[in-house]
């Protein structure tokens, strides 16, 4: 085994998002920027990435993924974490769903797509029980990971992890093996 490989990729695992003073920075100027300019994802795709991961996180009585900043967090993430394989495989998938979206919605740019037809692929790729066309497997891994990407964004927003999780500033008393309702109102604990 090679450590220092196996050193170089802990916290980078698919879908986890490891909480290092380098992604917290990431995420503090995404949250001060007033303009993005994307570090990964074309200048030209953001919009629609920005779209869908607003359609996996809509705002209700709290902020959508676009008010929280998580589409500029994911792409610094990406640009800054991933190794070149994993940007690679992102790409392809990004060029597997728009190929499977705009041939589904009988349209020939991504641009032409409306909210429903993006939220009818959403559904298509990410409901359980759906069967994925052969061919369209890619995209199908695509959106999986990018729901992961977007959720773990969520979860790691400031906001989120003041206002809507159970957090404590200074941990107080430790109280083991006590119902998670009884502690914290169901919440999860912030980190």
């Amino acid at each position: 085994m090679d450590r220092r490989k196996a050193l170089r990729n802990i916290g980078t695992g698919i879908g986890a998002i490891a909480v290092t003073p380098t992604v917290v920075s990431l995420f503090q100027s995404c949250q001060t920027a007033a303009t993005y300019t994307p570090a990964f994802i074309p200048a030209e795709d953001f919009d629609i990435v920005s779209n869908l991961m607003e359609l996996i996180i809509p705002k209700t009585e709290i902020p959508g993924a676009i008010e929280l900043k998580l589409p500029e967090f994911t792409d610094a993430y990406i640009a800054a974490v991933w190794d070149e394989n994993q940007k690679a495989s992102f790409t392809e998938g990004w060029r597997e769903f728009i190929a499977a979206s705009t041939k589904a919605a009988s349209k020939e740019k991504p641009s032409q797509l409306s909210v429903e037809d993006w939220d009818a692929q959403l559904a298509k790729y990410l409901k359980p029980g759906n069967d994925i066309p052969e061919e369209e497997e890619g995209a199908a891994e695509f959106i999986n990971q990018l729901r992961s990407l977007t959720v773990n964004a969520f979860k790691t927003n400031e906001f989120i992890g003041e206002k809507v999780m159970a957090y404590a500033p200074i941990p107080g008393e430790f109280r083991g093996c006590v119902d998670l309702m009884e502690t914290t109102g169901g919440k999860a604990w912030s980190l």
